[in-house]
C-alpha cells in the first residue's frame, strides 16, 4: 500500500500535524487529491497568521483560501506579532478578506491580534457574531480613543477578555493624568455590559484602579479566572466586591499591592481556588499561605515568586512550607524562586507530604542541598519539571537518584551549580523490566521441565521419583539450591557480558540505549564547570531522548564528550556548547563540529560562541553537512565568514543550501557575533 491509497480520514490526521504554511505552499502541489484535502475545513480550525504568509500571498489568493476554509475557521491568531517579531505588520490584507461578503466568519470564536484599525473594528465585530474571546495589546487598548471599549459592549456573550504586553519597539510616552481616569472609566463601563465574562487577563496596566476591579467583580458573577500582571495600583480595596462564594478557581496577582489581610478576604471568598500566584507581592508572607491552606483545600498550583521578577525576593519561609505540607496534599506545582529563607527542612516536609508534586522551581534558593533532591527522589516519583538552577550546594549525589527514581522527569535545570560532578545513572541497569521477569520465569521452566500449572495457573512440581525422593527432603532442597545457584551464576555472567558489550559499543558509530533509560527531554547544565566527559558519557547512554541540552561553560569537556552526546542523543533539537565566559574558554575544536554534523540530523539550533579553537574551515564543513534548516550562533575573528558566497559554495550534502548571515555586533574590535541561518526553502524559514 502506498500513501496515496490511505483513506481520507488517515491523511487528514497526518495533515493536521503539518503547518498550514507547508500545506498551502508545498503539500497541496503534490497532486489534485491532496490539493482538495489541504483545504478541508477540519485542518483550518486554528490559523496562525504571520507576516511571511501575508507577504507570500496576494489579496486574491488569500480571499480564495478563506472562501474555501472559512466554514471551519474558529481561531485566528497573530502569535508572532505578539512576540514583537513583526512590529510593522498592519493586518490590513487579512482583515479586508475576512470582511468580504463571500467569506463566512460566523464560526470564529477567538481573535488574538495586537491592534485593529478603527475603520475595521466595528464591521469586524458585527460580522463575527460568534466571537467569545479576544486578546489585544496593552498599547492599543490604552492609546485608543475609547472606540475599542465601546465596540466590545456589542459582544454581550464575550467570555474571555485579555490585554497583554505591548510591543517593545514603541517608545515610552507620557500621558496626561486625565487619560488614566478616562481609561479606567471606559474599562469599567465595558465590564458593566459584559456580564458573561469568565476569564480576564490584564497585563502591564499599572494604571488600573481599584474601582475598575470592583466594577468587574460586581458585574461579572461567573468569573472563573482572573489574572492581573504588573497592576501595582491594585490593593485590598479592589477585592471588596468579591461575593461570599465566588467561583474563581485561578487567580494571578503578580506585582500588585495586595497584602496578607487582602489574601485572607480573597481566600474566604474563593474556596474553590486551585491555581494561585502572588509573585512580586512584597507584602505577602507566610500568613497568606496559612489562609490558602485553611480555606482552599483543593489548591494545586502555587507561585510565590517568579524568576522574571528579578527585583523581588520572596518573604515565604519554611513556616509557609510547613502549612502546605500539613494541609495541601493535592499540590502539584510549586514555584518559589530566590527564596532566601527556604531550606532543606521545609522542602523535606513538603516532599514527604505532597507526593503528587509534578513541577518544582526553587531556583536561587541558596540553602537547598543534595538532601532535598534525595528526599524528592524517594517520595515524589511523579515529578516532571524541576528547576534547581543557582542552588550552589548541589552535586551528583543529589542529581543521580533524582534522575533514576523519577521516571516521568522531562525537564531538569541545574545551571550555575558549580559543584555538579560525578553524574552516574547506572542505577537504571538494576531496574527489572517485565521482559526480565519473563526471561527469569522461562529460564526456571527450562531448568525444571516437569513443572505444571495447577487449576489456578500457578506453577507446581510433578511428583517424579527420579527427581524427588519423598523420604529425603534434604536431597530435594539441596537439588533446588544447586539449580538456583547455577541459574543465578549464569544470569550474572550474562549481565556482565551484556554490560561489557554495551560499553564496548561506545566506540561504534552509534550508542545503543540500555533496556531502561531516563525520559529526560530538556537538560540544562550551563556553567557547571566541573562537568567532565564522563558525565556527558552517562548522559549519552541513559538520556537518549534529549531534545535540548545546554552545557555552556562546561570547561572540562572535550571533543570526546561532544562525540558521546552527538552519537547517543541523535534526536537533539537544540545544543549549546558556548564558552559563556570572557575569561575561561572551552577546549572544543573542529572535531566537535564534525561529530554534530554527522550524527545530529534533527538539530535546529546550535550555539558555539566563544570557541577560539574552531576555525572557518570547521564552520564551512558544518554548514555543508548539517541538517536543514538550522540556525548557528557563533563568534569569530574571520571577517570572511560575513561573505555569504563563501559559505554557499556547492559542496557536501547541502549543495543547494541558502545562507543568511546576521551580524549581532562586534566587540573588542575584531570579534564578530553572528547568527547564521541555513535553509533550502521558504518553509524552512518558518520552522
Amino acid at each position: 500500500m502506498e500513501i496515496l491509497d490511505l483513506p481520507e480520514e488517515v491523511l487528514l490526521l497526518i495533515f493536521s500535524y503539518v503547518p498550514l504554511y507547508n500545506l498551502f505552499f508545498s503539500v497541496q502541489q503534490t497532486c489534485l487529491a491532496w490539493r482538495d484535502l489541504c483545504f478541508h475545513h477540519s485542518l483550518w480550525g486554528t490559523v496562525h497568521y504571520s507576516q511571511q504568509i501575508d507577504e507570500k500571498l496576494t489579496e486574491e489568493e488569500l480571499l480564495s483560501v478563506l472562501k474555501s476554509v472559512s466554514r471551519g475557521l474558529q481561531h485566528l491568531v497573530f502569535e508572532k506579532a505578539f512576540q514583537h517579531r513583526e512590529t510593522d505588520f498592519s493586518f490590513l490584507k487579512i482583515l479586508k478578506c475576512i470582511l468580504h461578503q463571500d467569506v463566512d466568519v460566523s464560526n470564529i470564536s477567538s481573535l488574538k491580534i495586537p491592534s485593529i484599525p478603527n475603520e475595521y473594528l466595528e464591521p469586524l465585530v458585527d460580522k463575527c457574531t460568534g466571537l467569545s474571546s479576544i486578546e489585544v495589546s496593552y498599547y492599543y487598548a490604552y492609546c485608543s480613543n475609547g472606540e475599542f471599549f465601546v465596540t466590545m459592549k456589542k459582544l454581550p456573550h464575550l467570555k474571555v477578555f485579555k490585554i497583554t504586553e505591548s510591543s517593545k519597539c514603541i517608545e515610552t510616552f507620557a500621558e496626561p493624568a486625565f487619560h488614566q481616569n478616562r481609561f479606567n472609566e471606559l474599562l469599567a463601563d465595558m465590564f458593566s455590559g459584559l456580564l458573561e465574562l469568565e476569564v480576564v487577563h490584564i497585563a502591564s496596566v499599572n494604571k488600573l484602579y481599584d474601582s475598575t476591579l470592583c466594577a468587574l467583580l460586581d458585574a461579572c458573577k461567573n468569573m472563573k479566572e482572573l489574572a492581573l500582571y504588573g497592576c501595582d495600583g491594585i490593593s485590598n480595596a479592589g477585592f471588596q466586591s468579591l461575593p461570599e462564594k465566588s467561583g474563581i478557581t485561578s487567580l494571578h496577582l503578580n506585582s500588585t499591592s495586595v497584602n496578607d489581610k487582602g489574601m485572607e478576604h480573597i481566600c474566604r471568598s474563593c474556596p474553590g481556588l486551585r491555581n494561585v500566584s502572588f509573585a512580586g507581592c512584597m507584602y505577602v508572607t507566610d500568613i497568606s499561605i496559612k489562609h490558602l491552606c485553611t480555606h482552599c483545600p483543593n489548591l494545586e498550583s502555587l507561585c510565590v515568586s517568579d524568576p522574571e521578577i528579578f527585583y523581588h525576593k520572596s518573604n515565604i519561609t519554611d513556616g509557609g512550607l510547613d502549612y502546605l505540607s500539613q494541609n495541601s496534599h493535592a499540590l502539584r506545582s510549586l514555584t518559589m524562586c530566590n527564596s532566601a529563607q527556604i531550606s532543606d527542612l521545609g522542602l523535606d516536609q513538603l516532599a514527604r507530604s505532597c507526593s503528587n508534586l509534578m513541577q518544582l522551581d526553587v531556583s536561587g534558593c541558596l540553602s537547598v542541598s543534595d538532601n532535598t533532591l534525595q528526599v524528592l527522589a524517594q517520595h515524589c516519583n511523579h515529578l516532571q519539571t524541576v528547576n534547581f538552577s543557582e542552588c550552589v550546594h548541589l552535586t551528583g549525589k543529589g542529581i543521580n537518584p533524582l534522575v533514576t527514581s523519577c521516571k516521568w522527569l522531562k525537564t531538569l535545570n541545574v545551571a550555575n551549580c558549580p559543584f555538579v560532578q560525578n553524574l552516574n545513572f547506572e542505577a537504571f541497569d538494576q531496574i527489572e523490566t517485565p521482559y526480565d521477569r519473563y526471561l527469569k520465569e522461562k529460564e526456571i521452566l527450562s531448568k525444571c521441565p516437569d513443572k505444571l500449572n495447577d487449576d489456578n495457573g500457578r506453577v507446581t512440581l510433578a511428583a517424579d521419583p527420579e527427581l524427588v525422593e519423598e523420604n529425603n527432603p534434604e536431597n530435594s532442597t539441596q537439588t533446588c539450591d544447586n539449580t538456583n545457584h547455577k541459574t543465578y551464576e549464569k544470569s550474572e555472567l550474562d549481565r556482565t557480558r551484556a554490560r561489557a558489550n554495551f560499553l564496548n559499543a561506545l566506540t561504534c558509530s552509534s550508542i545503543p540505549s540500555p533496556k531502561v533509560h531516563s525520559e529526560l527531554r530538556f537538560l540544562n547544565l550551563g556553567l557547571c564547570s566541573k562537568v567532565t566527559d564522563h558525565c556527558l558519557r552517562q548522559i549519552a547512554m541513559y538520556c537518549p531522548d534529549l531534545r535540548e541540552l545546554d552545557i555552556k561553560g562546561c570547561f572540562n569537556t572535550t571533543d570526546l564528550g561532544i562525540s558521546y552526546i552527538a552519537r547517543g542523543c541523535q534526536g537533539l533539537k537544540l545544543l549549546n556548547i558556548s564558552s559563556g565566559s570572557m575569561i575561561q574558554k572551552m577546549c572544543l575544536t573542529d572535531q566537535s563540529l564534525v561529530s554534530i554534523a554527522t550524527h545530529c540530523k534533527g538539530l535546529r539550533q546550535l550555539f558555539i560562541e566563544k570557541n577560539p579553537l574552531m576555525s572557518l574551515d570547521g564552520y564551512k564543513n558544518l554548514f555543508d553537512h548539517c541538517s536543514l534548516p538550522c540556525t548557528v550562533s557563533l563568534t569569530t575573528k574571520s571577517p570572511e565568514i560575513l561573505k555569504t558566497d563563501i559559505l554557499s559554495m556547492d559542496s557536501g550534502v547541502n549543495s543547494c543550501k541558502r545562507v543568511n548571515v546576521f551580524c549581532r555586533g562586534c566587540y573588542k574590535g575584531n570579534i564578530y557575533h553572528l547568527d547564521v541561518l541555513l535553509y533550502n526553502s521558504d518553509g524552512h524559514i518558518l520552522e
